[in-house]
């Protein structure tokens, strides 16, 4: 295969979108129009919040982990209502909640159609009250998935919600303004206003997804334009809404990889305000909002392509697709063994930015494992070249190429282990050891040098898990590569070409 080669050096930035969230950037060394960088997302912690209290009395979250399928007030007198409830694959914890007063009775129904048994084993129930408040849960462990409903009947004032555990994530809605970006909870846009804002979603298993405004009662108010904002990452979505009349919550759902339905409310009801307090114009579609503690944002300048590359409704998430790869051993100039050489195809569906960086880590690890068997990005080349050309020596975060629809791309990397670098002013490598450096340990529990010692060193030969950013096979299936590698073989080669220690 023909084609530059491109190397790459890189280096992390941490960048908080937002509390319990993270995105990971890779620096990349641009001195070609193309580099193996891509942003990781990293869900350290689901959004560590307490569910305070609004204005339709829902009483504290207890579960700081657990997101919301539904959150639904209002008041009962005659009719009976029955509200759905879909639960997607690989929901391990479901809780269904009912504040109320009054007469008002709820049962839950299964997927089968059939009423919740009180008297199963994976059940925790529990029923409280507060002076006129009825509380009660109902705690399912691995559930059922399906559409799940809650009947209610008699006559009263409630606030149900529904919160769940599992794979899927859809969360962490950060708008922004001018100069910076505003959580959920300290955001109160001016009626009318334009906003821009970012999402995120657990892109390996979400097939398809949409996003609404709804109310109070759960009924909606309107669609949400947005669009998948990078092509090479399935999990970030830009939302483009006007702010309604109205107190409203921001809504997600789809279907996920299986077909099961699923369905995302953010925890903050948002009321917007009718005036600016610092012109006190009423009715006029400012920029202004005004957020909690006096702090003044301004709203998003409206993009030049409000009207391009948006959707409303039911969206299929853009994935590369991998068309085939290989793996082999990588030789030095002097034929020894240094590391993983990375041979994959790739087609595109849309014309689009994309970087399509590959990750390779053991697909076993043991006890106290030290991360030094994983592999980095040495360089790269792909053919033919994505159009589009960077200065070089520019440094940027996510370096990217940007493709053709159609076109096959024949990409060629080349890893090493972590712990090994490439000093490009010296041109030869040399071994990051000193950050396996501690002191003290017992024989039941080694020090960090001495497990890292013990995985270098090791003779026993090892299979590499792959994921490459944005295509159809990223964490959806195992893949593993073909060829499997003795780490003690690239150790002692970079000692015997005589690598170093860094400084």
């Amino acid at each position: 295969m023909s084609g530059r080669i491109y190397p790459v050096s890189y280096a992390s930035l941490l960048f908080p979108i937002q509390q319990g969230f993270c995105l990971m950037f890779l620096k990349a060394d641009l001195k070609s129009l193309f580099v193996f960088a891509a942003p990781l997302v990293c869900l350290a912690f689901i959004s560590s919040i307490s569910f305070a209290r609004t204005a339709s009395g829902a009483a504290a979250q207890d579960d700081p982990n657990a997101q919301y399928i539904l959150i639904q007030s209002g008041e009962l007198a005659r009719d009976p209502r029955e509200i759905e409830v879909p639960v997607e694959v690989g929901v391990w914890k479901l809780q269904f909640n009912l504040q109320s007063t009054g007469d008002l009775d709820w049962t839950i129904v299964t997927p089968s159609d059939r009423l919740l048994s009180t008297d199963m084993p994976n059940l925790t129930i529990t029923n409280t009250k507060e002076g006129a408040t009825a509380k009660r849960s109902i705690l399912i462990w691995d559930p059922r998935p399906g559409r799940w409903k809650i009947n209610l009947t008699g006559s009263g004032k409630f606030t149900t919600s529904v919160t769940t555990q599992g794979e899927l994530h859809v969360c962490c809605i950060q708008f922004f303004g001018r100069s910076a970006g505003y959580s959920m909870d300290r955001f109160q846009p001016l009626r009318g206003s334009r906003h821009q804002a970012q999402i995120y979603a657990s892109g390996y298993n979400v097939e398809t997804i949409e996003f609404r405004l709804i109310n109070e009662q759960g009924e909606a108010i309107s669609p949400i334009k947005f669009r998948q904002s990078d092509y090479s990452s399935p999990t970030n979505f830009m939302l483009y809404l006007d702010t309604p009349d109205r107190p409203f919550r921001v809504l997600a759902r789809g279907r996920d990889t299986s077909g099961k339905n699923f369905q995302r409310v953010s925890m903050w009801l948002i009321k917007p305000q009718t005036s600016d307090p610092s012109n006190r114009t009423e009715g006029t579609k400012t920029e202004g909002a005004q957020a909690e503690g006096g702090n003044q944002t301004q709203a998003w300048a409206t993009p030049q392509d409000w009207n391009q590359s948006l959707v409303e409704g039911e969206y299929t998430v853009i994935r590369a697709n991998l068309v085939n790869w290989t793996d082999e051993l990588l030789l030095s100039e002097k034929g020894n063994p240094i590391g993983i050489r990375l041979k994959y195809s790739i087609r595109f569906p849309v014309d689009g930015s994309y970087s399509p960086f590959p990750s390779l880590y053991p697909a076993r690890t043991g006890y106290g494992f030290t991360g030094a068997l994983g592999m980095r990005v040495l360089k790269g080349a792909v053919e033919p070249e994505p159009d589009g050309s960077q200065k070089s020596n520019q440094w940027i975060f996510g370096g990217r190429g940007t493709f053709k629809a159609g076109v096959v791309y024949n990409f060629t990397v080349d890893l090493i282990p972590n712990y090994a670098f490439f000093n490009e002013q010296k041109g030869g490598f040399c071994l990051q050891t000193k950050a396996y450096t501690q002191p003290g340990g017992t024989p039941n529990h080694p020090t960090l040098r001495e497990r890292f010692e013990r995985e270098v060193m090791s003779q026993i030969k090892i299979r590499y898990r792959l994921s490459i950013s944005g295509a159809d096979s990223d964490w959806r299936q195992p893949l593993l590569t073909e060829n499997s590698y003795a780490p003690n073989a690239w150790y002692q080669s970079y000692r015997r070409e005589g690598a170093g220690d860094c400084q």
